[in-house]
């Protein structure tokens, strides 16, 4: 089958062009043909038609200036008169035998050998030694009406026959027209067919490539990339799929990475928290107030560290492949109270006004993801916020969806940062003081986990000291087949 591929898309191109073109050039060719036969049909009919009128005419000047001869020799019986007539005799034989190349029938042929025998009877009476006497003036001319009439029936003849060729013309236009349009009704489906034949040929392979392009841009990786077409294309496809395969390492590669440095971390920060809670409960000993704010200052810290942590680790997993959901039973009424209950003390440390009611909002959902996302967001609206500002968090469920939305007294999000806050490691240009840098994480990863349940997270407010404000909108039955990436048996409400 590779064979008969072509080598290049130019090669395929030029190709289709090639069958597209060759029927118009067939009809092109005919249509010459007939336009050659027409022109030189019309060119020998103007001729002999024009040839014919000459010769009819000078053959009845001929047989006047026979008849003029003729009797004047009679009259006179002149020996010079007598040349003139044979002059005129040769002369209307010339004309004769000229017109006998035109005549196109046998009725014009039969005319013309009657008035060429009655005219050489007649030649051959006056020219004989000791004319007949009952050759008279009045048989003479009696004798040239009869000759006369005989060559108007030739001019007669010949304009019959112009008249056929006009119609042998005509009826070869007719069956010209009628071929060139039944070829045309013919060729035009053909020439449509090959253009599309060879559209489809042409754009399935580039098709193809885009789609695998835009799988790459997307990290779809698990599907291998073949490009069918040209052999150029092929290799295109080839070279697409080593890049698949690179990209996969490298991504694999990352995800180690990720894994080594998170764990690497994690011991050390294990063994700091452990301490400073040590030192919290005072096991070694009682503390005074300027000790427990210290340690209470190690265990936020220790908690943002974690945070960041776990941020790189959920990064890692969303990245490497689709979010992978164990789906149960879960309200995100509890879940949010208790989210906010472990951000009591940094909410108290910054006296943040927090305006929540818990109501219930039962969903199908991965409580541990919901319980990311409303963390996610409730710990930016209290890194944003200003001191003795407000967070309101608010949970409105309905017949299909379970509305969550968290709003701060904060900056907001500015109009040209807000199709690139949910972008990986990208973080906005108003960052507060005083806080540990995040990674920039936070927002792609809630992202991430609110498209695998089948829902969205939209962002508002003005960007102008308003505040920030970004509502999830969750599906109460859970996600769709499509959005719920591999779904895992349900682990037990936590």
């Amino acid at each position: 089958m590779s064979a008969v591929r072509p080598r290049s898309l130019l090669s395929l191109i030029l190709l289709g062009f090639g069958f597209v073109i060759v029927p118009l050039f067939v009809a092109l060719g005919y249509a010459g043909v007939y336009v050659d036969r027409l022109s030189e049909q019309a060119h020998t009919t103007v001729y002999n038609a024009a040839r014919a009128i000459q010769l009819s005419s000078n053959l009845d000047d001929s047989l006047t200036a026979l008849e003029r001869a003729a009797r004047q020799h009679l009259v006179l019986d002149d020996e010079g008169l007598l040349e003139v007539y044979r002059n005129a005799h040769q002369q209307f034989r010339d004309n004769l035998t000229e017109l006998r190349r035109f005549a196109a029938t046998t009725t014009q042929q039969r005319l013309l050998n009657v008035l060429g025998e009655r005219e050489q009877s007649l030649f051959d009476e006056l020219t004989a030694e000791g004319a007949p006497d009952g050759l008279t003036q009045e048989a003479v001319t009696d004798r040239f009406i009869a000759m006369t009439q005989l060559a108007d029936a030739v001019s007669t003849r010949s304009n019959d026959v112009i008249d056929q060729e006009v119609r042998r013309m005509q009826s070869l236009g007719a069956t010209a027209q009628r071929w060139l349009f039944w070829m045309g009704a013919a060729l035009l489906p053909l020439t449509l067919i090959s253009a599309g034949v060879f559209t489809v040929l042409i754009s399935r392979p580039i098709r193809g490539i885009d789609q695998a392009i835009r799988r790459l841009g997307a990290a779809r990786f698990d599907e291998p990339i073949t490009v069918s077409g040209p052999q150029d294309l092929q290799a295109l496809g080839e070279r697409l799929d080593w890049l698949r395969n690179r990209l996969i390492e490298l991504e694999n590669e990352k995800t180690r990475f990720l894994r080594h440095v998170s764990h690497e971390l994690k011991t050390p920060l294990t063994a700091i928290r452990e301490s400073s809670q040590l030192l919290s409960e005072e096991v070694v000993g009682p503390l005074n107030d300027e000790q427990r704010e210290i340690t209470t200052i190690l265990d936020d810290s220790g908690r943002q560290l974690q945070g960041l942590i776990e941020d790189l680790l959920d990064f890692s997993r969303t990245q490497s492949q689709l979010p992978q959901l164990r789906l149960g039973q879960a309200d995100l009424g509890e879940i949010a109270a208790e989210v906010l209950g472990r951000h009591r003390a940094a909410i108290r440390a910054r006296d943040i006004h927090l305006d929540f009611r818990e109501a219930k909002a039962p969903l199908r959902g991965d409580a541990e993801k919901l319980r990311t996302i409303v963390d996610n967001l409730v710990s930016n609206a209290i890194k944003f916020s200003p001191t003795g500002g407000r967070v309101r968090v608010t949970i409105e469920p309905d017949n299909e969806w379970v509305t969550l939305v968290v709003e701060d007294d904060g900056p907001g999000v500015p109009e040209g940062e807000r199709t690139r806050i949910f972008e990986a490691f990208y973080q906005g240009g108003n960052q507060p003081e005083g806080y540990v840098k995040g990674t920039g994480l936070g927002l792609s990863i809630t992202r991430e986990y609110a498209l695998a349940h089948g829902g969205r997270i939209e962002i508002g407010g003005a960007g102008d000291g308003t505040g920030g404000r970004f509502r999830v909108m969750l599906p109460l039955r859970g996600p769709a087949p499509q959005h719920a990436g591999t779904a895992l048996p349900a682990a037990g409400k936590e």
